[in-house]
């Protein structure tokens, strides 16, 4: 009977050591240690992938720079409007006044070209604005003020613009039916001028102008609001328009062939008269008023990218807890090592978005990078697990996570009080799969 029980015993040895061995391998408390410090870990290479789309965004920008520096850049347009100078009986010394128009109408149609610059497409416009509208004196000007005698003679009719690179042509000023060619101011404005001889201002005459200035330029496109009656009509064929400026159009249509905007501002919208010294600080009031529009087509693939990472650890945790469960719940010893390389994979998901966002748009990657990074971990873990459910399990979960993040991307103003709405569904869902896990691991 002794030597019975001994080989009963003996046979038994294997399988007692191997419960062993498990239990070992399986402390939950030690292993939960191990699995929260490599999480905390991961938060080094979710930087580095964060400083890396930094990076690539600022590579963009300086493509973007490099292109709109020689092809126009963002335009203002100020103008035109006539720069008139006086002097005091006392003295020889000029000093500049601006005298703006009675009434200024813009009419333009704005045409969209997408410039190519490496990897990087970028949207520029072309344009010829008509410009109309009359010139008066004021009413409260004084042109019999003793000691000061007004120059009209020797006046200038300035179209103040931002980059005179993007002009394409040359531009003619018909003021009263007579035709001046204008140059570059060459001093003070950036834009164009002619000189022009307007005594007959001071008989009390309206002076009708007509000007078209033919020009290129990226992003906004700007008017500063001169006339005591300003109107500014644009059509374009940019279908993603940001108006912007101290002024939002009265009126606007966009849709998918483009926008119809205008705008209508009247002298006591603004902080300056129709007529004032010519000095930094009206200079500075000049570009304060100025509205417009952005005419750049968004590309915002760097920014939800960026946004994208921030929720990666959530991601990693998450899955790696739910990986840890298993564990618990099926008696599947999982290496260390294993959990280290499905977080490495739930890392790498990010540098792919990165690069397939850069060559095609952010949906079509999030989705690709989804189902690259799922596909392997879900055969990783049928593996590992020897269990196809479990693995199928992990993926659904995955699948439901990236689903989760990418409704949060699509959401600005609701994102917040959605994701803690999933946050707590998730610790409720978290609570309930813990419930059946023994974590003292008893023993009879």
């Amino acid at each position: 009977m002794t030597t019975e029980r001994n080989m009963e015993d003996k046979g038994n040895l294997p399988v007692e050591n191997e419960n062993r061995q498990f239990a070992k391998k399986a402390r939950p408390g030690l292993k939960l240690l191990l699995i929260a410090g490599m999480c905390v870990a991961f938060l080094i290479p979710q930087a580095l992938i964060q400083n890396l789309v930094s990076e690539r965004q600022g590579t963009e920008r300086s493509a973007e720079n490099e292109v709109f520096e020689k092809w126009g850049g963002s335009q203002t347009l100020t103008g035109p409007f006539i720069e008139v100078t006086y002097s005091w009986n006392t003295s020889t010394e000029r000093h500049a006044m601006i005298l703006l128009p009675e009434t200024l109408e813009v009419k333009g149609d704005v045409r969209t070209k997408a410039l190519k610059r490496g990897i990087y497409d970028f949207t520029t416009y072309e344009t010829e604005l008509d410009l109309t509208g009359q010139f008066k004196l004021p009413k409260d000007f004084d042109k019999n003020q003793h000691n000061k005698t007004w120059h009209f003679e020797d006046a200038r009719v300035v179209v103040d613009i931002t980059n005179l690179r993007g002009l394409r042509d040359n531009v003619t000023f018909n003021l009263d039916g007579k035709k001046y060619d204008m140059e570059a101011c060459g001093e003070y404005w950036n834009g164009l001028s002619c000189p022009i001889d307007l005594s007959c201002l001071l008989d009390g005459k309206t002076l009708d102008f007509a000007v078209t200035i033919p020009f290129k330029g990226s992003g906004n496109l700007m008017f500063a609001p001169l006339g005591q009656t300003t109107v500014v009509n644009l059509n374009s064929d940019c279908t993603t328009p940001s108006f912007n400026g101290y002024y939002l159009p009265d009126e606007r249509q966009v849709n998918d062939n483009g926008f119809q905007a205008s705008w209508k501002v009247l002298a006591i919208n603004r902080d300056y008269p129709q007529f004032f010294s010519r000095n930094s600080d009206n200079h500075r009031q000049l570009s304060s008023s100025t509205f417009g529009v952005n005419l750049k087509v968004p590309v915002e693939q760097y920014q939800q990218t960026d946004r994208a990472i921030k929720y990666a650890f959530l991601i990693i945790l998450l899955t790696i807890a739910a990986v840890f469960f298993v564990e618990m719940r099926k008696a599947t010893p999982i290496h260390p090592v294993q959990y280290l390389l499905i977080g490495i994979a739930l890392i790498i998901f990010y540098t792919l978005l990165l690069s397939f966002s850069e060559h095609i748009n952010f949906g079509l990657s999030y989705l690709i990078a989804s189902v690259m990074t799922i596909g392997l971990i879900v055969v990783f873990m049928a593996s590992v697990t020897k269990d196809k459910k479990t693995a199928l399990g992990i993926g659904a979960l995955l699948a439901v996570l990236y689903a989760f993040v990418y409704v949060l991307l699509q959401l600005e103003s609701y994102a917040l009080l959605v994701g803690s709405v999933g946050l707590f569904i998730i610790l409720g869902i978290a609570m309930f799969a813990t419930q059946k896990i023994d974590w003292y691991k008893k023993k009879d």
